[in-house]
């Protein structure tokens, strides 16, 4: 029996999104200078400020509390200048005050940024949830997003992530869990979906599926010889150029990538933060 394939929900999305990347990524593991961005910067800073508010004493997780744990956790990497940085600090620290206002400080999350994962006949599959809350007896993924797009329950419901996440729970923490719900910092809205267990063993069949894709190409380029290696992973882990490509890792090593989109700015994914 061959050994699990081991994943995680962004190893499958990277997959989705590009063969090519997930090939430099992960298969041969390419070495590339490292790049800053400041979405990134900015995501994983309200991330970590998040994470310190929910472990204050309960009587100290007021919503303005947020503002010094803000400048405690924040990034400053790939941002235009100083300026620009400390503009989306305040900004950051504005977004998510507002959104802890209509947050039930009381109400103690199970955990916060805590690793979960199962096993399958054909893979493991581990990953990151944000905030796990029990209402009502039940378990409900809360998944941060800070990105310009307001989330939908269309995107909840098609969200494989969630489906992961939830679907971990139910088989590590044994509790029932099909409330998936995505938080949106920047707006305050929260999007939600409640699933069924048929349509989180379809998300699970669709990742499956994709792990047996995942293998069979990674088989396939390891027994190959080195003299077509080259031209084996061109059919195998082919490119998917689109927008994304301006902030790959990879794009100097892509011939796709370079005549779909030139390098974004680092700063590129951030508006003005006096708009």
């Amino acid at each position: 029996m061959s050994t699990r394939l081991k994943l995680s929900p962004s190893k499958v999305a990277g997959w989705h999104t590009c063969p090519r990347a997930f090939l430099f990524r992960y298969i041969r593991k390419q070495r590339v200078p490292r790049l800053s961005w400041a979405h990134t910067s900015f995501g994983i800073s309200v991330h970590n400020a998040l994470k310190a508010w929910w472990e204050l004493p309960e009587e100290e997780r007021r919503p303005e509390a947020v503002r010094a744990l803000m400048d405690a956790s924040w990034i400053s990497a790939g941002y235009r200048d100083a300026q620009h940085s400390d503009e989306w600090r305040v900004r950051a620290a504005d977004m998510t005050e507002a959104y802890l206002v209509d947050v039930d400080s009381h109400c103690e999350p199970v955990s916060h940024e805590r690793t979960l994962g199962f096993v399958t006949d054909a893979l493991v599959i581990e990953g990151r949830i944000d905030r796990i809350d029990e209402r009502d007896g039940r378990y409900v993924i809360v998944d941060y997003k800070t990105g310009k797009g307001v989330p939908t329950s269309d995107d909840v419901r098609s969200a494989e992530a969630l489906a992961l996440y939830a679907l971990m729970v139910q088989r590590t923490l044994k509790k029932e869990c099909s409330r998936v719900e995505l938080h949106h910092i920047p707006s305050g809205t929260v999007a939600g979906w409640d699933h069924t267990e048929d349509s989180l063993q379809e998300h699970l069949r669709r990742v499956e599926s994709a792990a047996v894709d995942i293998r069979r190409a990674q088989d396939t380029l390891a027994a190959v010889d080195d003299d077509v290696i080259d031209e084996v992973a061109e059919e195998l882990f082919p490119p998917r150029p689109g927008g994304l490509c301006a902030y790959c890792d990879f794009l100097e090593l892509c011939p796709a990538g370079q005549q779909s989109h030139t390098r974004a700015q680092s700063w590129a994914a951030m508006r003005d933060a006096a708009d």
